[in-house]
């Protein structure tokens, strides 16, 4: 899920202090910076190696499929169908994240190199998205990708998801002029019983989380809880996203400095072992 608007412009400027600052922004000599790299750099770097990586992806794309498999032992009224976000969900974009973090000087300069990259259409498949998608479109299961990715390069997108021989039989629903995407989710469910969701930030399910920040998070996953691995699929993503704001909600606009001692008080530790250690 790619979040570009205006509101988000500061993410995509801070992002590259807590995903890949490059060696050469280590050189000016900002400590707090280098500290943010060596936070993430092995999420980044599990995101693209570690087998476990591949599993959960399997594992989701298994669960969703069985789900949407036994739906149709249901009766419904209306035309069956899922929603699914697109980047971290079944299409991969950590190189680029990684790549014009580490150049990218400021936030409008990441936006025009994210952009330029969209434009590009050369994004490869999560494992397992593409045999996933064709086997739920031979269901007659229509697929709806709510993308935030920019409408002005949608045409690319379009470009990308048929080289990646993803089904495309809808029209992606991309951002608008927000990036709540409850309004796009809205449009299709008064046409299709939407029977399973498929994303990799909270916002991409329809359980009212889109502006809701620190601990208050957790609570409506929470209230929700009954239909995640049912009917909501999460894949993971532990380099970006909105759960910046359960560190703290104006993490991004913190200085360098503040951003380290936040996101390291968020961390817990056990105080028992800690006196046990000491002693």
């Amino acid at each position: 899920m790619k979040n570009m608007n205006r509101a988000m412009v500061v993410l995509a400027c801070s992002v590259s202090f807590l995903c890949g600052c490059s060696s050469q922004v280590a050189k000016k000599g900002d400590q707090s910076v280098t500290e943010l790299y060596q936070r993430n750099v092995l999420a980044l770097s599990w995101m693209q190696n570690a087998a476990e990586y591949r599993a959960l992806c399997y594992q989701a794309y298994n669960g969703a499929y069985d789900h949407i498999k036994s739906s149709l032992k249901q009766k419904t009224d209306k035309p069956r169908a899922i929603i699914l976000d697109l980047d971290e969900t079944v299409i991969d974009n950590i190189a680029a994240e990684a790549t014009i973090n580490a150049v990218a000087k400021d936030g409008k300069e990441f936006n025009d190199n994210w952009l330029a990259w969209e434009s590009m259409a050369s994004a490869n498949a999560m494992p397992g998205a593409a045999e996933f998608l064709n086997k739920v479109d031979k269901l007659g299961v229509q697929i709806f990708y709510v993308s935030n990715r920019s409408c002005m390069n949608v045409d690319f997108t379009n470009k990308n998801l048929k080289s990646l021989k993803f089904p495309m039989k809808n029209t992606i629903k991309c951002k608008d002029n927000t990036s709540n995407k409850k309004a796009r989710f809205d449009k299709i469910l008064e046409k299709y019983n939407v029977v399973a969701f498929l994303g990799d930030n909270a916002t991409d399910f329809p359980i009212s989380i889109y502006g809701v920040s620190g601990l208050d998070r957790n609570k409506i996953v929470d209230k929700n809880s009954s239909q995640f691995g049912i009917k909501y699929f999460v894949l993971p993503n532990p380099v970006y996203g909105e759960w910046y704001s359960q560190i703290d909600p104006d993490l991004l606009k913190q200085s360098k400095k503040k951003m380290v001692e936040l996101v390291d008080k968020s961390v817990k530790t056990d105080p028992a072992l800690k006196e046990a250690i000491s002693n």
